[in-house]
């Protein structure tokens, strides 16, 4: 989803480099960095999980990304609450987002989140369309259906109809985790949380512009949503509310940093990188490219988080795809690529297109 509007960027007013429009070449590699950061991400939560609850691992990848973004903009003498506010709604929403894709990462494997999360790109004009804020084209519809078939294959609806079987080859739980489950369920909805950030993001950006009449700050904006994301989750984590949240059991306290440093590297490596990777430089530099890029090219490009994360899980974690599941995968990428290119406008974005 794309929203434009065209800026009132004042020339005498100072400009920080992240509010500044880079190269359309320089903002295609950010992009595909982003892209390959979060492909890595889904790597990062699989071995978070193994000494952290997603509620744990959530709270702390955000808290940590605004801890690390408010001191670079303290250091930085900027103004730190302008338009805090307004970043509520899409921190909240991105909170559900991660929280929900974390959760299904324990019953699904890397390589199918990946892909299943890729559907929030037909998602979104399904929803602007029943908001009425964008026409509904028949091309959506068409790329929708074949996309749900690729969804159906990639969750093993092939096995469920009989048509194929597993391989037995793979371990009691890999199998359990390659047919359809809870986590592809939670990723579905994932996916549809991160269609309403979308949509949000647009919306907060075209308001702070309207306020300030420049452009967004993309550093200090995610800093503030990250901070709206993960306070209320990580407050949710401590004794007071009586829930024990961590898999590691009885044994769990208020501070699980020190459960996941104690149960190896992979823990606390994978919610670093969540942290600075995925949140703090990814969804940054995501909002600063898309100010020069076309807004179908910045959504192609996009879709390099899924082979990113099949490649990273068949390196890091084993993870490989069936016949079925590869055809499902071509067709969610094939579809959802269809869907986000418009070939009638292929002029540049104005400064401040959102498309998160």
């Amino acid at each position: 989803m794309t929203t434009q509007s065209t800026p009132h960027s004042p020339a005498s007013a100072p400009r920080s480099p992240a509010s500044q429009v880079p190269h359309p070449t320089r903002a295609t590699l950010e992009l595909v960095f982003a892209s390959s950061l979060w492909g890595f991400g889904f790597i990062a939560v699989v071995w978070a999980l193994e000494a952290m609850s997603p509620l744990e691992i959530t709270g702390w990848r955000f808290a940590i990304a605004t801890s690390l973004g408010l001191i670079y903009l303290k250091f930085g003498r900027r103004e730190l609450w302008t338009q805090v506010g307004l970043a509520a709604w899409p921190g909240f929403l991105v909170a559900g987002t991660v929280m929900l894709q974390t959760w299904g990462l324990q019953y699904t494997t890397a390589t199918k989140s990946g892909f299943l999360t890729c559907l929030y790109v037909l998602i979104v004009p399904l929803l602007e369309a029943v908001t009425g804020r964008q026409k509904l084209h028949m091309r959506t519809l068409i790329c929708g259906a074949i996309a749900l078939m690729g969804v159906g294959l990639m969750t093993g609806l092939d096995q469920a109809l009989g048509w194929s079987a597993p391989s037995d080859q793979l371990s009691p739980e890999m199998r359990a985790k390659m047919r359809l489950n809870w986590g592809d369920v939670l990723t579905l909805g994932c996916a549809l949380a991160a269609s309403g950030h979308i949509i949000a993001v647009g919306r907060a950006v075209e308001k702070v512009r309207q306020i300030t009449g420049r452009e967004v700050d993309s550093f200090r904006f995610n800093v503030h949503q990250s901070l709206w994301a993960g306070v209320p989750l990580l407050a949710l984590t401590l004794p007071i509310f009586g829930v024990n949240v961590s898999p590691l059991g009885d044994e769990a306290h208020a501070w699980p940093l020190a459960n996941a440093w104690a149960a190896g590297w992979k823990p606390i490596g994978g919610l670093i990188m969540l942290a600075v990777g995925s949140t703090l430089i990814a969804f940054a530099l995501q909002v600063r490219a898309q100010k020069s890029l076309d807004p179908s090219l910045a959504s192609l490009i996009f879709l390099l988080e899924s082979p990113f994360a099949a490649i990273f899980a068949f390196w890091l974690l084993g993870e490989t795809l069936g016949g079925p599941q590869l055809l499902g995968a071509a067709l969610i990428m094939g579809s959802v690529a269809i869907a986000s290119w418009r070939v009638a406008d292929r002029s540049p974005a104005p400064p401040g297109s959102s498309h998160l």
